[in-house]
């Protein structure tokens, strides 16, 4: 519990370290900027991540208890609420806002969006595969930026060498 404390709490911090870049942009910035700030605004989170790797990787194996997944998803969520409101504008009323309004209720976008980045990190963890940390953050600005279909159209599955072990490599 202690060193789960110390994750939530390192994890906190830096996800609210890497929020300050987003404030140093033009409101609701476009798909291009969002991918491009992803660099930056995961760069303390991947960091703590990377220095509890091999801690989280007990902690978070599939034999676990699932306490610590349920805290760092809180966590997660909490921050997209915060990171939202710079991103997004939240009203399909608003005046620039051409599109019509999403079917899927609040809380399941935001379980897919959160979900989705916070995923992408405990495979990492999880994983044998060792993409360095730069990637990582190009892989969730790609998960923040596009949908499941559009990466799979710009994956190109013959430079897979196991089928089983996911990369990193898009055709633009």
């Amino acid at each position: 519990m202690e060193i789960e404390g110390a994750i939530i709490t390192d994890l906190q911090e830096a996800l609210k370290e890497d929020r300050k870049c987003l404030t140093q942009h033009s409101s609701f910035p476009d798909k291009e900027e969002i991918f491009r700030l992803s660099q930056e605004s995961f760069a303390h989170t991947v960091q703590v991540c990377s220095d509890y790797r091999e801690v989280s990787r007990i902690l978070l194996s599939p034999n676990s208890d699932i306490n610590l997944l349920t805290r760092i998803k809180r966590t997660t969520y909490s921050e997209f609420m915060h990171r939202g409101k710079l991103l997004f504008y939240f009203n399909s009323q608003h005046p620039s806002t051409n599109v019509q309004p999403s079917p899927i209720p609040v809380d399941y976008l935001f379980e897919i969006y959160t979900g989705t980045l916070t995923n992408i990190i405990v495979h990492w963890v999880r994983s044998d595969n060792r993409i360095s940390t730069s990637a990582l953050r190009e892989i969730m600005g790609y998960a923040q930026t596009h949908s499941p279909v559009e990466l799979i159209y710009l994956t190109n599955f013959d430079e897979q060498a196991d089928p089983n072990q996911p990369s990193h490599h898009f055709n633009s």
